[in-house]
């Protein structure tokens, strides 16, 4: 992954997941790969010199209740 220019982040995997970049940062040691590299990712946009477009929203997901059928009106 990069950054802007010098600023490299790099993804060590092994038992555990660790990121490291070139300007010293160390991601903690990560069992899940998925979050060291989340981690990874985030560090690198954090000093990237590009612009970051926000993601698109996300609908919420419909109302559940959680009260028995039987107390329902609809059920």
């Amino acid at each position: 992954m990069t950054g802007a220019p010098g600023h490299e982040v790099r993804i060590d995997d092994g038992r555990f997941t660790t990121a490291v970049c070139s300007c010293g940062w160390q991601g903690a040691a990560r069992r899940n790969r998925a979050t060291a590299r989340a981690e990874a990712r985030d560090h690198a946009l954090l000093y990237a010199d590009v612009t970051v477009l926000p993601a698109e929203p996300v609908a919420a997901p419909p109302e559940v209740s959680t009260r028995p059928a039987a107390d329902r009106a609809d059920a």
